[in-house]
């Protein structure tokens, strides 16, 4: 079993207001509702993270000057004619 760590940290009293408004509709406690809160948001950045399209690169890393001017000529070559 993973040990467990302690934290404290400061948030909005509106904020707070919230999680205990939904615990107390929950029937649970304050932290099992802040635990699950922290789960759902891991699990949402762990999947952007794994996800392959956000793997394709950088925006603006091209280092091409006149990309936004040029992107036709850059995708398709030269218009002849």
């Amino acid at each position: 079993m993973a040990k467990e760590k302690s934290m404290t940290i400061e948030i909005k009293a509106n904020l707070y207001g919230q999680l205990e408004a939904i615990a107390q509709e929950q029937g649970s406690k304050l932290e099992d509702e802040i635990m699950a809160a922290i789960k759902s948001y891991i699990a949402r950045m762990s999947a952007y993270s794994d996800d392959p399209f956000f793997q394709i690169g950088k925006a603006g890393k091209s280092g091409l000057k006149d990309l936004a001017k040029a992107h036709d000529e850059y995708l398709y070559g030269k218009v002849r004619g």
